[in-house]
């Protein structure tokens, strides 16, 4: 999601984003599918690894290496 907001400073630091209506009740919308900030942070922590691996190992795989049964 890209957002458009308007970013208004306070003796030359960011202070507020102003955000379309709409991109705010989006953004609501998707931060209330998780229970707290660790779960959003573990959530993107695990976006970002999906996307930096190429290779997967289906769970079979990997208990067979392992040798877990």
């Amino acid at each position: 999601m890209i957002l458009n907001a308007q970013i208004i400073e306070e003796n030359g630091k960011p202070k507020f984003a102003l955000l379309p209506i709409g991109e705010y009740e989006a953004l609501l919308s998707e931060l209330s599918e998780f229970d707290s900030l660790e779960d959003l942070s573990d959530y993107l922590i695990a976006v970002k690894a999906k996307a930096e691996n190429q290779t997967w190992h289906s769970l079979e795989e990997v208990k067979k290496q392992l040798g877990i049964d």
